[in-house]
């Protein structure tokens, strides 16, 4: 069985792959925005980046989620085992 512990640690992975991949994909985007793609395809990037940029925001934003179901928890129950501190 996968201890609370475990739990919190995959969610973090998770969301760090999200905000990572997606900030360097945005700096991709930028890049080609700046004049080093075509003209055409930058309207489509002008809309990948702002999607890109909501990802990142939101993933930032469930990680502080999880932060706090995390502090509230590990208060009351033992990650490691999952059972009561009291």
């Amino acid at each position: 069985m996968t201890t609370i512990r475990e739990l919190f640690h995959n969610l973090g992975n998770k969301h760090n792959l999200i905000t990572v991949g997606c900030g360097a994909t945005q700096e991709i985007v930028e890049d080609c925005l700046e004049g080093k793609c075509l003209d055409v395809v930058k309207d489509d990037l002008l809309e990948i980046k702002k999607n890109l940029k909501a990802l990142v925001e939101s993933a930032i934003e469930a990680d502080k989620i999880a932060t706090e179901i995390h502090d509230r928890i590990y208060k009351i129950i033992d990650p490691d085992t999952g059972k009561s501190k009291q």
